[in-house]
């Protein structure tokens, strides 16, 4: 869907070489159309693909009150067509455009995500070490505000995320080259990264990734243990009853 009002993805099974569900708002200036809201995706199985549900990252216009729940991220070719990651959202400083209102419940994903990390190369001078977030894939929630950026030469419109809300997702585990793994890091929210302005002064404002809950989910067993999350330009992140690595964490993040 794009630039689309009142959608409804019902009873659906995606096994595709690329995302699953795409939503989609316009791409960089286009944003003539309007946002993409008030869309329900339900009752929906996927299979592989790079993520399950995504927004972006052409969202130039916007995307608002998206609802997905009781979703079966089945992943059954987990062994040779990963799929990639979970919940998606990718946009950066070409793209720009706003996610609000995101509402994710009820997601089971008993073969978990890639577990190999793959990433995006940065910008030179960029705070991010790329190589160890895994931004393409390997994580289970990722929002990745620095999608790509070196294939945008013109990077000087700032995207807005906040209000998203995730719980009870359940993750499980699938044998990996180095024990039993759901994915190499459970969630990856990496903001607008303020160095890959390149327009003229004053700089906007660039607000970091805010007001995301995450709560009663279970992740797995990260590959990644050391670094199980990534945060960058994050203000409260809500994590309450959050089972990772067999631990539960109960606290509000901001990076």
């Amino acid at each position: 869907p794009e630039a689309c009002d009142n959608v409804l993805v019902e009873s659906c099974t995606f096994d595709s070489g690329d995302d699953c569900i795409a939503i989609k708002a316009g791409k960089n200036r286009d944003t003539q159309y309007g946002p993409s809201q008030n869309i329900v995706i339900q009752n929906c199985t996927m299979q592989s693909g790079h993520g399950a549900v995504t927004l972006g990252s052409e969202m130039a216009g916007g995307i608002q009150n998206v609802y997905a729940q009781n979703l079966l991220f089945e992943n059954i070719n987990w062994a040779t067509n990963p799929l990639n990651t979970a919940i998606r959202l990718k946009t950066n400083m070409n793209r720009g455009g706003f996610l609000r209102h995101f509402y994710v419940r009820h997601i089971s994903i008993p073969n978990g995500v890639q577990t190999s990390p793959s990433f995006y190369a940065t910008l030179p001078g960029s705070p991010i070490a790329s190589r160890t977030v895994a931004t393409a894939a390997g994580a289970v929630v990722t929002f990745d505000c620095d999608y790509a950026p070196v294939a945008d030469n013109v990077r000087t419109r700032p995207p807005e995320v906040s209000h998203v809300h995730i719980s009870n997702v359940k993750v499980g585990n699938v044998k990996s080259k180095t024990g039993q793994h759901s994915c190499y890091q459970a969630i990856v929210i990496l903001g607008p990264v303020a160095s890959d302005y390149n327009g003229s002064l004053p700089t906007p404002k660039i607000l970091p990734v805010s007001d995301v809950h995450i709560e009663n989910c279970d992740f797995g067993n990260t590959a990644n243990r050391e670094h199980p999350l990534y945060l960058y330009n994050v203000q409260d992140l809500n994590l309450k009853n959050v089972m990772i690595n067999g631990e539960v964490t109960n606290k509000v993040l901001s990076a």
